[in-house]
């Protein structure tokens, strides 16, 4: 599995993450599938799996927004693809949710 760093965001903020699979995926094959989990890496939040909202598939990357997180807070976000050859790939990353002004 390959660790992400994905950049901080607000609670208040929908941000698109953008997971590239290019480096992964063998040659010919694109992106049929795919599935997107958010839990609590770091801090406490009752629900953080409302974070995920619309997640778009292109040939070779997911797109997914992700919205609200309490501040303090870092997710673990988790993409699971599956490709046109029936491979399964996956990535996660990490990501922190900060206070308005950028302080957690």
């Amino acid at each position: 599995m390959t660790l992400l760093q994905f950049p901080s965001k607000t609670a208040a903020e929908t941000v698109p993450l953008v997971i590239n699979f290019s480096d992964k995926l063998q040659f010919g094959e694109t992106i049929t599938g795919s599935a997107v989990s958010c839990s609590v890496f770091s801090g406490t939040d009752p629900s953080p799996t409302t974070m995920v909202g619309t997640i778009t598939n292109a040939s070779t990357q997911v797109t997914v927004n992700i919205t609200g997180g309490v501040a303090g807070n870092i997710y673990l976000i988790v993409c699971v693809v599956t490709a046109s050859g029936t491979h399964n790939y996956s990535k996660e990353g990490r990501l922190a949710v900060i206070a308005p002004g950028g302080n957690y």
